[in-house]
């Protein structure tokens, strides 16, 4: 039998998500999704897989084969496979900060995309909290942006 929840994927969450960049031994902030979207943002999101945020982090025991990954908001189209991960360090140039979102948002309406402020205020404002620290993967303390669609399919 299949969940009826099995095609809610249709909805993304984008959160601020910080991780350790080792390529300048930094923590950044960077835009991440819940999944991989459909559509033309798909050509700028790429799955990640970076370092600990600490060496005295545990491993989560929910992670699939202690894989680590997230998926990314890139600046520049990814030049490489969907399927494709990243596991070494990236150029600082490479990822969407909070600084972007605005551009963000931007180019997800200009592109099919709907932004659901109604759905995201509300649980921005509820005591249920949408982000914080991953069950799946070892990251610190995300926050939630906002939730949208693909419209054009």
């Amino acid at each position: 039998m299949e969940s009826p929840f099995a095609n809610a994927n249709a909805s993304i969450v984008m959160y601020l998500e910080p991780i350790l960049n080792n390529y300048n031994k930094t923590y950044l902030s960077i835009v991440t999704l819940s999944n991989m979207p459909e559509g033309p943002l798909k050509e700028m999101v790429c799955r990640i897989n970076p370092p600990k945020l600490s060496d005295f982090q545990p491993a989560s025991p929910f992670s699939i084969n202690g894989s680590n990954c997230m998926y990314a908001v890139m600046r520049y189209p990814r030049p490489f496979p969907v399927s494709s991960t990243i596991t070494n360090s990236i150029k600082i140039d490479t990822y969407m900060y909070s600084d972007d979102i605005p551009s963000i948002i931007s180019y997800l309406t200009s592109n099919g995309y709907k932004v659901d402020t109604k759905i995201t205020n509300m649980l921005q404002h509820s005591n249920i909290n949408i982000g914080g620290p991953a069950t799946t993967r070892m990251s610190g303390n995300r926050r939630m942006v906002c939730m949208f669609t693909y419209e054009n399919k």
